[in-house]
This record gives C-alpha cells, structure tokens and sequence, in this order.
C-alpha cells in the first residue's frame, strides 16, 4: 500500500511539475504571403515552436475560434465561414458570408461571431449558414489597399476580460511609411462602434487572452516575427521570443500567423488521470487477489 501511494504521488507531482512548466499551446492559421496558401497547426507561444497539422489551406483564413462542437471556426480569405478540424487540419465551408473578397478578420465573443470587412464595419455570423449581417461601421480606417495596391494593413479581432477588441495599422510596402499607425481599439458589440485605447506594436495579426494574459502575434516580413504580450489598458506590448514562421530565401518571412484559439487542456493533465487509473485498477486487483 505504501508503494502505490508513493508511486501515485510521485506520478502525480511530476506531472503537474511539467504542465506547470509548459508553456500556452494555441491552435493557429497563418497565411503564406509568397503563394496566398495556409496552414494550420499548434505553436507553443513561450518558444514560438510550430507543428504543422494537416496538408496546406488552399483558401488562408483569419481569425480562429471554438465552437461546442470540438472543431474551429474561421473565416476564408474568398469570404467563407469555415471549421477546422483541429485533430487532422481538414476545412470544411459552412456557407458564405456575403462579404467576399472584401472579408477581413473574425471573432467570438459571448456565443455570438463577428467578422469585420475591408471597410472596418462590423457584422454578426450565422454559424449554421455563415451569412454575415451588418451591425454597424466601426470607424476604424478601411484598409488602404482599397486605394492602393502598394498600401496593405493588419488588422486583429479578439476577445479579453468580456470584451471585444481590435488593433489595426497600415503601411506602404514601397517605401515602408506609415498609412495608419498602430492602434488598439474596444469595440462595442451592439452598436460596433469602436473606441481607440492607444497605440501599439506594427504589424500584429492575430491575438488571443490566456491565464490573464493576452499575446499578439506580431508580423515582420524583413526578419524574425515576434509574440508579444499586449496591456489592454494603453496598448503597450512587451517582447517575449521570436515565433518560427518558415523563412525563405533572401531572409524574408513567408508566413504570418492570423489567427490564434487556446487547445484544450494541457495532454499533460490527461496523463496523470490515466496514471491515477493505472493505480487504482492496480489496487483493486491486489484486493481481488
């Protein structure tokens, strides 16, 4: 007896040491601006470690979410609502939003899906249809690839400490100056009205809240990509490591990860309950003995 006590201590100890040294694993999309294709995979946020899951996403998407059902949800660069399956990587479309080409990044907050456009309005998705409806514009700047084909923006949506947030930026990829600087911006969900916090990091591309802590992907297409923590109260962000984000000749980065959803919890937790078990049943066979 007292050998399987100290041997279910120990398994259980060693095991909690270990996930409480791991760092936040996410579930991510991100985008191959070489070819417009994507991927999906999980990256361990304290390394910025990437495993691809699955083969590549002919349509990217942007902005990643859960839903009751164990899968993903996302929205394609064509102007899909798409869910992902998190276990093989496999898209399946849901239905069009009616956005189309003009579809930017999406959202869930309160069991409602948002989505905004090229415009910066911000609309409400239909999960089982994937039409979107307009709430209302946010005020945020549209992206100034609208008037011009050198000027591009990035943009995030996501949810922290029950509300909605956004940051956004734009950048002209000929001289690299600044269209729009970068911002952080509540949103409010009902009339979609947005209210500017302060400045932030260039270049963040998705974003999500874990533990307390919110982390922004931040994209740089000249060097190493970074993932920062974003303070919600100013917009200021701290550096935290370089992510691996597939290099390719010349030292530009291809891809930028756009969409960011906690997993589940960690696998090292689910070991220990088979461990427990493991124990137990021993147990219970020694008694039958």
């Amino acid at each position: 007896m007292f050998t399987q006590r100290k041997l279910f201590m120990s398994l259980s100890l060693a095991l909690f040491t270990a996930s409480a040294s791991a760092g936040p694993i996410v579930y991510t999309v991100s985008i191959n601006y070489n070819n417009f294709t994507g991927q999906f995979g999980t990256m361990d946020l304290t390394t910025g470690a990437f495993n691809q899951i699955g083969s590549v996403i002919s349509d990217p998407l942007g902005g990643l979410m859960p839903v009751s059902n164990g899968k993903l949800l996302s929205l394609s660069l064509s102007g899909n609502l798409d869910s992902v399956n998190p276990a093989t990587g496999a898209v399946s479309v849901i239905g069009a939003t009616g956005l189309g080409n003009l579809a930017g990044v999406t959202a869930e907050f309160n069991g409602t899906v948002y989505a905004t456009d090229l415009y910066n309005n911000l609309y409400s998705v239909n999960t089982t249809t994937g039409v979107a409806s307009l709430i209302g514009p946010t005020g945020l700047p549209i992206c100034p690839s609208l008037i011009s084909p050198v000027e591009v923006s990035d943009e995030t949506l996501f949810t922290a400490n029950g509300k909605l947030y956004a940051t956004f930026d734009g950048i002209n990829l000929m001289n690299s100056t600044l269209v729009d600087s970068p911002e952080l911006y509540q949103i409010n969900p009902v009339t979609g009205v947005a209210t500017m916090v302060g400045a932030t990091a260039l270049g963040l591309q998705a974003a999500v809240q874990i533990n307390g802590t919110v982390y922004g992907l931040d994209f740089n297409p000249t060097g190493p990509s970074a993932v920062l923590s974003l303070n919600l109260a100013n917009g200021n962000t701290t550096f935290l490591n370089n992510y691996a984000s597939s290099p390719v000749a010349g030292g530009v980065n291809a891809f930028a990860v756009t969409g960011v959803s906690p997993t589940p919890e960690p696998a090292s937790f689910t070991l220990v309950g088979i461990g427990i078990a493991a124990v137990l049943v021993s147990r219970r066979r020694k008694r039958r003995s």
